[in-house]
């Protein structure tokens, strides 16, 4: 699979899997901006936006969830092996 069709998958998977979290520092509507993923696909770097005054809570949020999240992602998308997800808000992107 090519890296472009892996990194819309995992933005596919994981706006949903985001959006079923019950944690309140996750607002109601979060946006994975973009998903860069390492070329042997060990690591997933996950861009997110979101209306909110603390993305600091969000990112410690999502990164909390992680083990669920790749668990997710483990089950939906046919890898050899889930990449190691991390979160960074998308104002922190280096483009």
């Amino acid at each position: 699979m090519k890296p472009e069709q892996v990194q819309a998958q995992l933005t596919r998977v994981l706006s949903d899997a985001i959006s079923g979290l019950r944690d309140p520092r996750v607002p109601l509507i979060v946006t994975v901006e973009r998903v860069a993923v390492t070329s042997d696909y060990g690591m997933a770097r996950v861009y997110v936006s979101a209306m909110t005054d603390d993305m600091p809570g969000l990112i410690e949020a999502l990164n909390h969830a992680r083990g669920h999240l790749q668990r997710e992602v483990g089950a939906q998308v046919k890898l050899r092996r889930v990449p190691t997800l991390e979160f960074w808000a998308m104002e922190d992107a280096r483009l």
